[in-house]
């Protein structure tokens, strides 16, 4: 059985435990293959080669390659290829450091595919996910800018097609994009410490901007829409494409900065987008969620303004270099050293990532090429999160969402995952995760080889299933008491020993809180 594990210094190599922890962490989940490289390369090397990897095949481009760039797609509704591609890239992409980046960040900037009101939307999904996994590993001002011409979000946010203002008729520009663009996207609400604390100012928090900023900032979004027509489903790659008669020409007044009257739109943008990226909050901001998305939702102080550090300077003068960012998360000793026993450390693992984490760990793959899959919102048979399908521009679950009247609320601390958790949704889970574990999903299926070669032995079988879904963070008890159940199948049945172990693992406390 496992042993719990000690903190190891930082130049000792990581045991396979360890390296399957990291690897929950930086992936979507451990795989054999990926563990044996973790404890033979170390950390940093493996966060290094993973960096300098090249992107793999886009959502976009595999969709055209399957013939999804047709009129028969052209409608909403029609989305079951953007599943098939994102769960794709989820379970089989080897630039697995970009691909879990970039879905952390689709939690920040938010879409959701049936929000999108332009022709062929899957495929605007598509180039949105695709334009975060180009800027995950880049620069934020360059994904910002990204986000920000998407057409994807120009409909999510409603700013697709916003015209100036007009005093006869009393319209004004559109403001979603201008207040959450703020929000949720750079500065947040109140203005915070580089450790991520809130200033106070006699006691109490400072906004970090008002409704006037939101309404100058608004007439910097006017004028942007598609570029070219609708006629196959390109445009959705395109950057949005600014028409000067709809762009407002007057005074722009935001968080401290004026925009001279008579400056165009391009300009009007640039100069909005580099005061937005400038303001001190976001590298605590953003780097609080991208610790919260990947390692823990209550990390210290310390924690955060070391990654914030590294966001307002990587070392080399460089602002904004999420791959610095990244690589400062995952290597940062209150990740690497922490205690898995520890009652405040961890997060809760969402669904999305307990399904590709199964996928991975046990080698399913699509036995046809289709990577067919569903939409998996339906909380009562499903997992009650689907990618791309948020509610809303604020995410399946907030940042700083607590569940009232518990023990986590009364220490102060948040779980945001557990904003999408309940008695539907847990039964939901393990309803779905018994499907699976079973028998696959469509053409998303594997057989079990390795571990039916251990099912002689609960205890081994037992062993192998822990290290790659929970690493070292499994208790030997529950372990054992899981070993001693599987054993009462009899032996000949080796694959539903096999199921049964995975399926009793996947629904322990212990794998589904990730630490």
């Amino acid at each position: 059985m496992p042993a719990m594990p000690t903190p190891s210094s930082s130049t000792s190599p990581p045991t396979p435990g360890q390296a399957s922890r990291f690897l929950a962490q930086a992936t979507f989940g451990p795989t054999p293959a990926e563990i044996d490289r973790v404890v033979s390369m170390g950390y940093a090397r493996w966060v290094d080669e993973q960096l300098a990897m090249p992107p793999s095949q886009t959502h976009f481009d595999w969709l055209v390659s399957m013939g999804r760039n047709t009129e028969a797609y052209k409608g909403n509704g029609i989305n079951e290829p953007l599943d098939a591609t994102l769960w794709r890239k989820f379970i089989s992409a080897p630039d697995q450091l970009r691909t879990r980046a970039a879905f952390a960040f689709s939690e920040i900037f938010v879409v959701n595919v049936l929000s999108i009101s332009a022709s062929w939307p899957m495929f605007g999904a598509a180039a949105f996910m695709d334009t975060l996994a180009a800027h995950s590993l880049g620069n934020f001002r360059d994904m910002l800018e990204g986000v920000t011409h998407s057409v994807a979000m120009g409909c999510m946010l409603t700013y697709r097609g916003s015209r100036k203002e007009d005093p006869k008729t009393g319209r004004s520009p559109d403001e979603n994009y201008a207040r959450e663009v703020m929000q949720l996207f750079t500065i947040g609400l109140y203005e915070l410490n580089p450790d991520g604390t809130l200033k106070l100012r006699d006691g109490k928090a400072v906004e970090t901007y008002t409704n006037d900023d939101v309404r100058g900032l608004a007439k910097v979004f006017t004028g942007w829409d598609l570029a070219g027509q609708e006629t196959d489903p390109e445009f959705q790659r395109r950057p949005m494409a600014l028409n000067p008669a709809n762009h407002s020409m007057s005074e722009k007044r935001f968080l401290g900065k004026v925009i001279p009257p008579g400056t165009g739109g391009v300009e009007s943008l640039r100069i909005a987008l580099d005061t937005l990226c400038a303001h001190p909050n976001v590298g605590p901001f953003i780097g609080t969620q991208l610790i919260q998305r990947l390692v823990t939702s209550n990390p210290s102080p310390a924690y955060v303004g070391r990654v914030a550090a590294v966001f307002a300077d990587n070392g080399k003068g460089r602002r904004g270099d999420l791959g610095a960012v990244l690589r400062a998360i995952l290597l940062d000793p209150e990740a690497r050293q922490a205690d898995p026993a520890s009652p405040t450390w961890g997060k809760v693992r969402e669904p999305i990532l307990r399904f590709a984490a199964w996928a991975r760990a046990f080698g399913a793959t699509s036995r046809n090429g289709q990577w067919a899959m569903p939409d998996t919102t339906d909380s009562t048979i499903r997992l009650g999160e689907s990618p791309l399908r948020a509610p809303s521009v604020f995410n399946f679950f907030r940042p700083r969402f607590t569940p009232p009247n518990t023990p986590i609320a009364q220490q102060g601390m948040v779980a945001p995952e557990f904003q999408i958790t309940d008695e539907t949704s847990v039964a939901g889970y393990l309803n779905f995760v018994a499907i699976y574990v079973d028998r696959g999903w469509e053409d998303v299926q594997t057989d079990y080889a390795a571990e039916a070669a251990l099912a002689h032995d609960t205890h081994a079988l037992v062993r192998r299933i822990v290290l790659l879904l929970a690493g070292d963070a499994f208790s030997l008890a529950t372990a054992r008491v899981i070993a001693d159940a599987v054993a009462e199948i009899p032996e000949p049945r080796k694959l539903d020993r096999v199921r049964a172990a995975i399926m009793l693992v996947a629904a322990t406390p212990e794998y589904l809180v990730q630490k």
